[in-house]
């Protein structure tokens, strides 16, 4: 009779066990999937950036191929909420560099909320390209064309 009475027990322990065991499981599992969705995001958001800063160096680029350009890439992974900044509606007709800056706040791709403590930061991407077509010299202030 005392046989069976432990493995009755045993079984309570097991249940307490994985009552204990399984939200913290569910929880760090929830969190892997929040960080690598996050990393896929910050990736997501520096390509952006890379693609509107393509835009502004070549010559004739703007403001409006800048956006086209940061809406194409932002719209391929279905996102949406973030800010485009640049430089290249102030940069000058001898000014050699232009860049690109996508921001976009945590709390609009974090799916868990405020339970891993999201929406207190920004995901940011920042690209800074040369110029195309820009008369430089050897010191970078005007000569020849560089390509």
């Amino acid at each position: 009779m005392k046989t069976n009475r432990r493995k009755f027990a045993r079984r309570g322990a097991a249940v307490v066990e994985a009552a204990v065991v399984a939200p913290l499981m569910i929880l760090s599992m929830f969190g892997m999937i929040e960080v690598g969705y996050a990393f896929m995001v910050k990736q997501t958001v520096t390509l952006a950036a890379r693609e509107g800063a393509r835009a502004a160096a070549l010559p004739g680029g703007n403001m409006s191929s800048v956006q086209s350009a940061v809406d194409a890439s932002m719209g391929a992974a279905n996102l949406s909420g973030y800010t485009t900044t640049s430089n290249i509606s102030t940069v000058g007709p001898t000014d050699v560099e232009v860049w690109v800056e996508v921001r976009m706040p945590f709390d609009r791709v974090g799916f868990t909320g405020q339970l891993m403590g999201g929406g207190s930061f920004d995901i940011t991407g920042r690209t800074t390209m040369r110029r195309e077509g820009i008369e430089t010299g050897s010191d970078g202030q005007g000569g020849g064309i560089e390509l």
